[in-house]
């Protein structure tokens, strides 16, 4: 169902999605394999300084959120454009809805509604340097993934709360347990 809204200045009609339909995608953009991590050694320097054993590796993902007039074509041209540093790093889109399943244990962490997300205001600004004008919108985030034996909700729960999260202005999900 599509709904229609005035115009800014000129009294016409634009078209437009309402929320609730809103296609979302998500590009996760992560470091080649054969790359250091810092930020990934740090988050497991600081998991093993609140005594938790049993994490041999941490990958970090940046993660976005892409929604509103959009299509798998125009997230590419986001993410291959503007987001993505093809020397050092890999892409992957994925719909948001379709809930892609984490190899391993995973937590993303994302903005709370009403905060502001100073990535997502200029990556907001390069996409319209882009040229594209649908109305979109994007939120930012980051994904941690862990690789190790000795791994349970409670864990992730403390990982989350304790160094990936700042729960006043933070959301976090734990999938893949």
């Amino acid at each position: 169902m599509l709904l229609r809204k005035p115009g800014r200045n000129t009294g016409r009609f634009t078209t437009y999605l309402p929320v609730d339909m809103n296609i979302e995608y998500i590009i996760r953009i992560g470091l080649k394999r054969n790359l250091f991590d810092a930020f990934g050694s740090e988050v497991l320097q600081s998991i093993r300084e609140l005594g938790i054993t049993g994490i041999d590796r941490v990958y970090v993902y940046d993660v976005y959120k892409v929604y509103g007039d959009v299509d798998i074509s125009l997230v590419r041209k986001i993410g291959k454009e503007l987001l993505l540093d093809p020397v050092s790093q890999v892409m992957k889109i994925y719909r948001f809805y379709d809930d892609e399943k984490c190899e391993n244990p995973c937590v993303e962490v994302w903005y709370l509604p009403g905060v502001t997300d100073p990535v997502a205001l200029t990556a907001t600004k390069g996409i319209k340097d882009l040229g594209i004008r649908n109305q979109l919108g994007i939120s930012c985030g980051k994904r941690y993934e862990f690789i190790g034996g000795k791994l349970n909700r409670k864990i992730l729960e403390t990982i989350s709360t304790r160094i990936l999260a700042n729960t006043l202005i933070h959301s976090y999900t734990i999938k893949g347990i």
